[in-house]
């Protein structure tokens, strides 16, 4: 007997790879949605469906992956502090602003991932703190002599959620 199909060989056998095992798929689609269904060859007859097994596939258009730099850069603490204060999308001299992200805070702190591009389109992140009050004057890289900035590749995360929704109202 053919072992149970997994996303994976699923995907392989639909790419025309060796997936080392005997289904037959059956594809269609609606809107952006691919249906398949895949049944153990020899092992399906249509009154006996318990065999068969259902997959989707969901298609977007893929952006082409930015270049990865080979090395960290170092930059003026004054001027990535400058940094943290423009908005995503903005540029500042050469580096745009791509995610400033609070990462946490402490009752005196936020603490923050800031994720920069160059013109090359290379990808850079660093950590930095803030105070949150007048009286914690903590600056961003304020007794740093440099900020460091590692290089960082985009990573896409495809998320399934399921709701649960009336008849009458999906």
């Amino acid at each position: 007997m053919t072992a149970s199909p997994t996303p994976e060989n699923v995907a392989d056998l639909l790419a025309g790879g060796d997936s080392g095992n005997d289904w037959l798929p059956s594809i269609s689609a609606t809107g952006n949605v691919v249906n398949i269904a895949v049944a153990p060859v020899g092992e399906y007859n249509e009154t006996d469906l318990s065999k068969i097994r259902d997959f989707e596939a969901y298609v977007f258009q893929a952006e082409p992956e930015p270049p990865v730099a080979a090395e960290p850069i170092d930059l003026d603490p004054e001027f990535a502090r400058e940094l943290t204060y423009f908005s995503v999308g903005e540029t500042y001299e050469g580096w745009t602003v791509v995610e400033n992200k609070i990462t946490d805070t402490t009752s005196w702190l936020s603490h923050h991932w800031l994720i920069i591009r160059n013109g090359a389109g290379e990808h850079f992140s660093a950590t930095y703190s803030k105070g949150l009050t007048e009286m914690q004057r903590t600056r961003p890289w304020e007794n740093d002599t440099v900020a460091r900035f590692e290089p960082a590749a985009r990573r896409r995360k495809v998320i399934s959620i399921d709701w649960w929704v009336t008849p009458s109202s999906s």
